[in-house]
């Protein structure tokens, strides 16, 4: 956990263009060099940066705001943008394509999290979380947001599992979807067809699970995720890899809900280790 850091070092002012009443609150956000939600950490004081957004959507206009989305400083640009949500929402879908084509990142803190992320993330989970979660199925401009992620061949892996999670697609991203599970590797698009259309792709998802399985550049609580998921498909053919794995990578006697799959795979407790 990180109690203070400085990211100010790579901070880029470009205020050139500015409106003069607009200066000074585009250098204030562009000196902290961080977008901050206004979730606050362990401090009792609240992130400067989401204060400063406040002023600065209280100062500027639409036309303002939408100028300030080129900003070369992208901290300054994805606060304008989080600022045009209710304003112009019609906007919104090709602001967030721009975003996600740059290959730069921002740094970020949401309370005690901090990172650096694609300029297009915050401003999905903004407009995302903002909506009551019985909509996020049906909303209009979320969907063009979620088909934008999808299929465009930049999309960082975090924004692939906020799509993926709960979410189930038309049949004309079927073949989309399938690129990115099968030939891009991406899992959460594989563990998303094996949630939603199992019996379609069973054998390309035990292929890929176990592929996944095997790579030992993954953590085992990773792994779990995907054991999981190999279990799930309930093939008896899995069980000698199946129980391979287990004798390298031993359970926990409580890891209840990979115990309880194991046995529906006709593997029992007798039959692997436990800690």
């Amino acid at each position: 956990m990180i109690d203070t850091w400085d990211n100010s070092k790579d901070a880029i002012f470009d205020t050139l263009r500015v409106p003069q009443h607009l200066r000074n609150i585009v250098t204030r956000i562009s000196r902290i060099n961080t977008y901050q939600t206004d979730v606050m950490g362990k401090s009792v004081e609240k992130p400067a940066n989401a204060e400063n957004f406040k002023k600065l959507v209280q100062l500027a206009s639409e036309d303002e705001l939408l100028s300030l989305i080129n900003n070369r400083n992208k901290t300054v640009a994805v606060y304008a943008s989080v600022g045009l949500l209710e304003r112009k929402p019609e906007l919104i879908d090709k602001v967030f394509s721009n975003f996600l084509n740059l290959k730069t990142t921002i740094h970020t803190q949401n309370g005690c999290l901090v990172g650096d992320l694609n300029p297009a993330e915050p401003l999905y989970h903004k407009y995302c979380y903002s909506l009551p979660a019985k909509n996020r199925q049906s909303d209009q401009l979320l969907k063009k947001l979620d088909s934008i992620i999808i299929f465009n061949p930049n999309s960082p892996k975090s924004l692939l599992l906020e799509v993926f999670r709960y979410k189930n697609f038309p049949k004309n991203y079927r073949k989309r979807i399938e690129t990115l599970a099968f030939k891009n590797h991406e899992i959460f698009a594989a563990i998303y067809l094996s949630h939603w259309h199992k019996s379609d792709y069973i054998d390309a998802l035990q292929k890929e699970f176990i592929s996944i399985i095997k790579n030992d550049t993954l953590v085992g609580i990773s792994k779990r995720i995907y054991l999981k998921e190999l279990l799930s498909l309930r093939n008896p053919a899995n069980k000698e890899f199946i129980l391979n794995y287990l004798k390298k990578d031993t359970l926990f006697s409580d890891e209840i809900e990979i115990t309880r799959e194991l046995e529906t795979n006709d593997i029992f407790p007798d039959e692997y280790p436990t800690r």
